[in-house]
């Protein structure tokens, strides 16, 4: 007597196919938004991590040659730290703009009769950055790296010399987590759409992009 043959054939059915579906796209929904935070969180720790070496090596060019000088549209620090063996390398910054490839070119620096002083080059506007400039009174979030209220509440002294990383292009929610790496909750902005006006990071509020530019204080003279 022939056995009954099953009517099942092998494989997946529909309604198999689709709960795995349904799996793989929950999984998606939980997981990869982590991965990306984790990825962000990643490279706001890498930047403040190379501020922290371009801060050491301005400490010790001050060592060696003084005030450090001002900087102006085309000049900046980091390119001085360069060109006098403090540092290997610009800084750059894993959020924000990227650098341009090939780098813009910025002013370069000599040194003659105990000075160093910057002619020529490009405007680094869109460059993430150090720079060194005048402090003025202006609200640290207008300033742009020339005045902070490193208590939250009191100007830097007028006329010092503010020595500022400067990062293009950061979302609200990188900025806001710079600021409560290095600031703390109690001198950081309450969200990721107003400005910072406390503590050593400053920035407006991010514009209809959700972008910003954000100035970290690193050191004054």
């Amino acid at each position: 007597m022939k056995a009954p043959s099953s009517s099942r054939q092998s494989g997946f059915s529909l309604i198999e196919m689709i709960g795995v579906l349904a799996i793989i796209a929950i999984l998606a929904v939980v997981i990869v938004p982590k991965v990306f935070a984790t990825i962000g969180s990643s490279r706001v720790t890498s930047a403040v991590s190379s501020l922290n070496a371009l801060a050491s090596a301005a400490a010790d060019f001050s060592g060696k040659y003084g005030t450090l000088p001002v900087t102006n549209a085309n000049s900046r620090i980091d390119d001085l730290l360069l060109t006098s063996g403090y540092t290997d390398s610009r800084f750059t910054a894993k959020i924000g703009t990227p650098p341009a490839n090939p780098a813009v070119a910025g002013a370069t620096w000599t040194y003659a009769a105990g000075v160093w002083s910057a002619a020529g080059g490009a405007s680094q506007a869109a460059q993430s950055r150090i720079i060194c400039l005048a402090s003025t009174a202006a609200a640290p979030s207008a300033a742009n790296g020339a005045n902070y209220q490193l208590d939250g509440a009191t100007n830097l002294p007028t006329g010092a010399r503010v020595l500022s990383a400067v990062m293009v292009n950061v979302t609200g929610a990188q900025a806001r987590q710079i600021s409560l790496l290095l600031d703390g909750d109690a001198l950081s902005a309450a969200d990721t759409v107003s400005a910072d006006n406390a503590g050593k990071v400053a920035y407006a509020a991010p514009n209809g992009q959700g972008l910003t530019t954000v100035y970290v204080y690193l050191a004054q003279q």
